[in-house]
């Protein structure tokens, strides 16, 4: 069995009730061929509480996602979330490590701050030249 494209959970089932609890860390891109760590932001790590899990939970973000600024302890959602697994050896073993990915966190009754990005994008765009209908 392959999950390549990730678990799509039932939110309201798995997590329950979510509530925010404040950014836990900025992952780095890693460049492998020097071996050291790069200052290009690659995600972004939030912990949130779970009413069905019963325990705190990490949500990975995508960098192109702005920085959370909510209250501690407001009602969140998750925009569709997605469960990966991947292995992690440990010697002559290896574990399962499982991370709860998300595209965006947005309180209850709100709406995403994605659209919000490309919305202020679109309206500074500027047109292109010889479109237009009373242009010659």
């Amino acid at each position: 069995m392959k999950f390549k494209s990730g678990i799509k959970p039932d939110a309201a089932i798995t997590f329950g009730n979510l509530i925010f609890m404040g950014l836990d860390r900025e992952k780095m891109y890693f460049d492998r061929d020097k071996g050291e760590r790069t200052n290009i932001l690659e995600s972004r790590i939030y912990n949130l509480g779970s009413s069905a899990q019963k325990e705190q939970i990490e949500v990975t973000l995508p960098e192109y996602v702005d920085l959370k600024e909510i209250d501690f302890q407001q009602p969140v959602e998750l925009k569709n979330p997605i469960i990966k697994a991947r292995a992690q050896s440990n010697g002559n073993f290896a574990n399962v490590v499982w991370t709860l990915e998300a595209e965006d966190i947005i309180e209850v009754g709100q709406g995403s701050s994605i659209g919000k990005k490309a919305d202020a994008d679109k309206d500074t765009a500027k047109e292109p030249v010889g479109t237009g209908a009373d242009k010659k």
